[in-house]
C-alpha cells in the first residue's frame, strides 16, 4: 500500500482526494484535468439535498431517469448545466447533450455528454521559468558568429 502523500507535498494548485467505487489507496488525489473532470461527476450524481453542509448542491437527475425522452431530455439538460454553472466555477459550460437509446423501452438508461473547458483563470497560474542571460548564452543562442 503507498504512503499517503502530505498535504502540503503535492505540487499541484487544483487537486483533491479521488473518489470512486474503484477503492482508491489511502490518501490518492487526482489533480488538474482529472480532478476538474471528477468534481463534474460527483456534483451530477450528488441528489440536491444530499449534502448537510450545502444542501442545494447537486443535480436532481433521479427525478427524470424513469420518465420518457420528451419529458427527461430537456430536464435533465436544464438541471445538468444550471448545476455545473452554479456549483463548478472553475470551468466553462458549452454544451450538455443528454441523449436516450431507442432501444431502452424503459426509459432508465440515458447518456450525457459534457462540453466543458476549465476556465482561463484556472489556466493562468504561475509557472517558473528560468533564462539565464548572460553573454556567452546568448551568442550561443544566437549562432557563435554573433558579435555584440
Amino acid at each position: 500500500m503507498p504512503t499517503p502523500i502530505a498535504r502540503f507535498d503535492i505540487p499541484y494548485a487544483h487537486w483533491s482526494l479521488k473518489v470512486g467505487r474503484d477503492a482508491p489507496a489511502p490518501g490518492e488525489i487526482v489533480a488538474q484535468i482529472a480532478d476538474l473532470e471528477q468534481g463534474i461527476h460527483n456534483l451530477v450524481l450528488t441528489p440536491t439535498g444530499s449534502v448537510p453542509t450545502e444542501p442545494e448542491k447537486g443535480c436532481d437527475v433521479m427525478d427524470y431517469i424513469d420518465r420518457p425522452p420528451a419529458v427527461a431530455i430537456p430536464a435533465l439538460t436544464e438541471t445538468i448545466w444550471e448545476g455545473l454553472n452554479r456549483w463548478h466555477p472553475r470551468i466553462v459550460v458549452g454544451s450538455v447533450q443528454v441523449t436516450h437509446d431507442p432501444s431502452d423501452r424503459e426509459f432508465s438508461r440515458y447518456a450525457c455528454p459534457i462540453f466543458w473547458g476549465p476556465r482561463e483563470s484556472i489556466l493562468a497560474e504561475f509557472i517558473r521559468t528560468v533564462v539565464p542571460l548572460s553573454r556567452s548564452e546568448i551568442a550561443r543562442r544566437l549562432g557563435a558568429g554573433t558579435v555584440f
